[in-house]
């Protein structure tokens, strides 16, 4: 169970933190090559981070603290279905069969279950802002995942800030009724999906989708080329339409995994292609490497991952994200993005310049969202970080660190008791504070 104790006012010194994730606060002991420096800090009495206190004192022994998890994609509707669905056989497509068949148990009180326990569990691991993607196959309006969306986003406000996605078929541009569902979309404060599967995009699709999301002031996020096809071209598509139609608005792809399998010449010009036109790439590392060259008995080859490091060189801002979490696109998981953010290091080899990649996870993530008030420790800010028992990047993304401390307008959470091999419990540094 969560435990929770007011911690105010009260200063913590030797934290160690991610220097460009922090504003106003004294930073020494800077190193460069990690991108982490020490600093101290005090939580006032509003629960607002500060510079300086007479308040009691916690040496936090260069312990370090991270800003609260932003967490840009993930699918609240479909969350631990999985007991009902099973495991899908092969790939992406089974998933969708399995998940579409899964669709008829999705009422309002079921939703409401499941998508409140996903939000616990983020809310439990730090997680302070997260967009999900909901199934759209009928009008927002009589839509039950928007309905209790819509629900939760007020019961949570102040706590969690929520996003929705209304994700459904691109072909869906082509019906009578696409200006009235970006209309609800608009009303609901949404942001217009779509799932693109290779050679479903054209650009006359894609030329009307941006034409009614500037006509009702909506941003995109796509799905996108989510196989390992060399030949699927949404992604470029999407960039055409982008820089043809000249839309303002913020674009978002997710997936993009066929981009690894093309030439390195090939993927060269579409990363300049997409660079220019703006967007932004999610990699979701968790359901990719389980679906993409999935069959039975028989042992994946490819990796399914997009090519993060290229785009990145390229001027496209690229983050990570959790996607699904037990649903047949991936049976596992609990809303943890430390979990995601050990496996992007691990399995896109970001370990080679940890430094800046981690920083840039989460201001990718804060602009691709525009959750702008997100993903930093800023004097003058709610207090809302989490502390980690580790003292170096090895050591944070080493253990899943259930005993971590988030922090939430200067309040102390703990996740639980367990000890870092070696390290004294984090309760223990807080020992005064808890009755």
């Amino acid at each position: 169970m969560i435990g929770e104790t007011p911690l105010r006012p009260v200063s913590l010194l030797n934290v160690r933190v991610p220097a460009a994730l922090t504003d106003g606060l004294p930073l020494h002991a800077h190193d460069p090559e990690t991108g982490l420096a020490l600093t101290s800090f005090a939580i006032d009495e509003q629960g607002h981070i500060a510079s300086a206190s007479h308040a009691p004192t916690i040496d936090m022994e260069g312990r370090i603290a991270l800003p609260c998890f932003i967490d840009s994609h993930v699918h609240l509707d479909k969350a631990f279905i999985i007991r009902r669905t099973g495991l899908p056989k092969g790939g992406l497509l089974d998933a969708v069969r399995l998940s579409i068949a899964d669709a008829a148990n999705r009422t309002q009180a079921d939703l409401r279950e499941r998508m409140e326990k996903g939000l616990q569990l983020a809310y439990a691991n730090g997680t302070s802002a997260i967009r999900t993607h909901l199934d759209t196959p009928e009008m927002p309006a009589e839509s039950p995942a928007w309905a209790v969306f819509n629900e939760l986003r007020t019961l949570w406000k102040g706590r969690l800030a929520l996003q929705a996605v209304a994700l459904m078929a691109l072909e869906r541009v082509e019906t009578g009724e696409f200006a009235e569902r970006c209309r609800q979309i608009a009303a609901f404060e949404g942001v217009l999906g779509a799932f693109v599967p290779p050679g479903e995009a054209t650009a006359t699709r894609l030329d009307t989708l941006f034409d009614y999301a500037a006509r009702f002031g909506l941003d995109v996020d796509f799905h996108v080329d989510e196989s390992l096809d060399a030949a699927a071209n949404g992604l470029e598509l999407i960039a055409e339409s982008v820089l043809r139609s000249g839309f303002k608005g913020r674009v978002v792809a997710g997936h993009c995994c066929s981009l690894a399998m093309r030439s390195e010449a090939d993927a060269a010009a579409l990363v300049a292609k997409v660079a220019e036109a703006g967007i932004h790439i999610i990699s979701l590392p968790h359901s990719n490497l389980y679906l993409q060259d999935r069959a039975a008995r028989r042992t994946p080859r490819l990796r399914g991952l997009t090519l993060a490091h290229e785009l990145r060189a390229g001027g496209v801002p690229v983050h990570f994200a959790s996607d699904n979490v037990q649903d047949p696109f991936f049976p596992f998981g609990e809303f943890d993005m430390l979990e995601v953010i050990r496996s992007s290091v691990r399995l896109a080899h970001l370990d080679t310049d940890i430094g800046s990649w981690i920083p840039e996870l989460y201001s990718n993530a804060a602009a691709a969202t525009r959750f702008d008030a997100h993903g930093r420790i800023v004097t003058g800010r709610s207090a809302d970080f989490i502390v980690f028992d580790a003292t170096d990047w090895y050591g944070l993304l080493s253990h899943p660190h259930s005993n971590r401390m988030v922090f939430r307008n200067g309040v102390a959470q703990s996740l639980g008791k367990a000890k870092s091999p070696g390290n004294p419990d984090l309760r223990e540094l807080f020992a005064m504070e808890f009755s």
